[in-house]
């Protein structure tokens, strides 16, 4: 396996914190390893990994941030920035470097005031018998699932639902947007102890330092059933995956192809 910095990955987003490309990897565990050993690392930070098809994750994730003006330097005091963000005594006008990061967080902050679970649940996603049984395999066997490249991100943020700031993603109408998906994110820990710890074109990834227990899982699909409009029945196949394993891989698009 190959881990190397990114001064400048796929979008400008590598930009703003650190991050490096993994390549080679041959399990789930290994990267999981590599996870676990950059959030001890970085005990003050969140740890966020590209899961599913990096080239349309980072394409939908520059195209959500520049959609809801995340990067905006509008109304900032930006004197005390990294002199490599201006020319000839302008600022460039998108955000480049680690300096600038707080304009990309109070941007998002700001809207995410009204926005909680019941929102996410309000989109109106849905799921379809064929999804839920790829949902079951994306959790048994999730290493099947993933791009052959992976982008570890370490984000300066305490949260690890905060990640999302640092990779912004729903960006399709019928998709839970940003906010829609931290709101899910920062439920899922309140309530579960689920940390985001990945994020991908379809998927969000969440983990957790050891499995639910049986009455736990059942509050999960019942929220789960809200998520996604669907009756608790539909989502029975779910129940062993969550229940053997501390993650939890969800759909946060409208449909979910294998």
């Amino acid at each position: 396996m190959d881990i190397k910095p990114l001064n400048r990955g796929l979008s400008f987003t590598e930009t703003l914190f650190e991050s490096y490309l993994i390549e080679g990897s041959t399990s789930f565990n290994e990267l999981l390893n590599v996870y676990h050993k950059y959030k001890k690392e970085n005990p003050d930070k969140t740890i966020i990994l590209t899961l599913d098809d990096l080239e349309q994750t980072e394409y939908t994730s520059t195209h959500s941030t520049m959609f809801h003006v995340l990067d905006e330097t509008e109304g900032y005091d930006l004197s005390g920035l990294d002199r490599a963000c201006f020319e000839n005594n302008e600022h460039i006008g998108y955000l480049s470097t680690p300096s600038e990061f707080f304009i990309r967080k109070e941007n998002f902050l700001k809207k995410i005031e009204n926005v909680d679970f019941l929102s996410a649940c309000e989109k109106g996603l849905t799921i379809e018998e064929d999804e839920v049984s790829i949902l079951e395999k994306i959790n048994l066997s999730p290493f099947d699932y993933l791009d052959k490249r992976i982008i570890l991100k370490i984000v300066p943020v305490e949260k690890p639902y905060q990640g999302i700031l640092g990779f912004p993603n729903g960006y399709f109408a019928s998709d839970l947007n940003p906010f829609e998906n931290y709101a899910l994110a920062k439920h899922l820990f309140e309530k579960y102890d689920y940390e985001l710890f990945g994020i991908g074109a379809s998927l969000l990834g969440f983990i957790r330092n050891d499995s639910l227990a049986k009455e736990q899982v059942k509050e999960l699909i019942s929220d789960l059933s809200e998520l996604y409009s669907c009756n608790e029945t539909v989502l029975s196949k779910l129940q062993e995956p969550i229940q053997n394993s501390k993650q939890l891989f969800l759909k946060y698009i409208e449909y979910l192809q294998k």
